[in-house]
């Protein structure tokens, strides 16, 4: 199989990441976060709201669709799936702690 040269986004931490060889290796890492590359998450299937979050019904199930794996139908997508905006979440976790009266870390207001 030949291989490709190909420039993507860091899933975790959005760092372009120019010129990795295709197919990638189990062991590929983000040169900024040391994020796992081979994994569901990167992955052109990967659909969070299926219920394995795979949209290839021949691939195996994955544990944890952020760390490395061996699954064959691996493809890379090569835009990020983004950084996840924590601030919604936050923001709700703070107003369920304040409704039982339980003390919370300051929300930053974006």
């Amino acid at each position: 199989m030949a291989s490709s040269n190909i420039t993507i986004q860091c899933w975790k931490c959005g760092t372009t990441l120019r010129n990795l060889l295709l197919p990638f290796s189990r062991y590929e890492e983000c040169s900024t976060c040391n994020a796992d590359l081979h994994a569901c998450i990167s992955c052109k299937y990967y659909a969070p709201n299926l219920a394995d979050s795979c949209s290839e019904d021949r691939a195996e199930s994955v544990q944890d669709n952020e760390k490395a794996n061996f699954c064959d139908f691996f493809k890379v997508s090569p835009k990020a799936c983004g950084k996840k905006d924590e601030a919604t979440a936050t923001a709700a976790k703070a107003s369920l702690a304040e409704l039982f009266g339980e003390e919370t870390e300051p929300v930053a207001k974006a």
